[in-house]
């Protein structure tokens, strides 16, 4: 059975400018990030990784790139793992925006497939490109997946059999290099074994 490793990025500077940056690619890491991925690196030396994918936004690159120069693998850029595509919303910063991008987010973990944000995506675009991303892992591979936590808070739930515990989480936050863990159940749903694991962050 395949093991993904889904991870968000590190923090990057568009998340402490408090920035909506879903759509254009461009946001480095922060220091603080590459720390961060350079633990995570190092935390996954012994979990068997056969293979790297990345968002192409740069934060999600450059932290496949750190933890891939651990692991003495080549991350390849995968469109299907970029973060939620929120549209007329993008680059605000402002409260008001972050309201609106809040509220059809809501909507999206009440099971609402057609909310879309204003000329952005909708949940039922989001829930295909995201799992045709994570159907590419081989039967018998061992993932990791850099992707961003807005799409994994609100997509990775439908996808897992044990959903319901998932929603009892504590609002199914994914903190920066934050993982979850999923195994495969069947053809097209799995099992999540593990939700912000954050072990990496807590050594040194």
């Amino acid at each position: 059975m395949a093991i993904i490793y889904l991870m968000r990025h590190g923090e990057s500077i568009v998340n402490r400018e408090r920035r909506l940056k879903c759509k254009e690619l461009d946001g480095d890491l922060s220091p603080l990030g590459r720390e961060q991925a350079a633990k995570a690196g190092h935390w996954l030396m012994d979990k068997g990784i056969t293979a790297i994918a990345c968002s192409p936004f740069h934060r999600a690159q450059q932290t496949a790139q750190i933890i891939g120069d651990c692991l003495g693998i080549v991350p390849v850029t995968d469109k299907n793992l970029c973060e939620i595509d929120c549209g007329e919303l993008e680059g605000r910063g402002d409260d008001e925006g972050w309201d609106a991008w809040r509220g059809v987010f809501r909507r999206w973990l009440a099971c609402e497939w057609e909310a879309a944000f204003p000329g952005g995506e909708s949940l039922r675009h989001a829930f295909e490109r995201f799992n045709r991303s994570l159907a590419q892992i081989g039967k018998d591979e061992t993932a990791l997946l850099v992707t961003h936590g807005a799409i994994t808070c609100s997509i990775v739930p439908y996808l897992c059999v044990n959903a319901a515990a998932l929603q009892r989480t504590s609002g199914l936050d994914l903190d920066n290099t934050g993982f979850v863990v999923l195994e495969t159940y069947d053809a097209s749903r799995y099992i999540c074994r593990a939700w912000n694991l954050v072990e990496h962050l807590e050594e040194g």
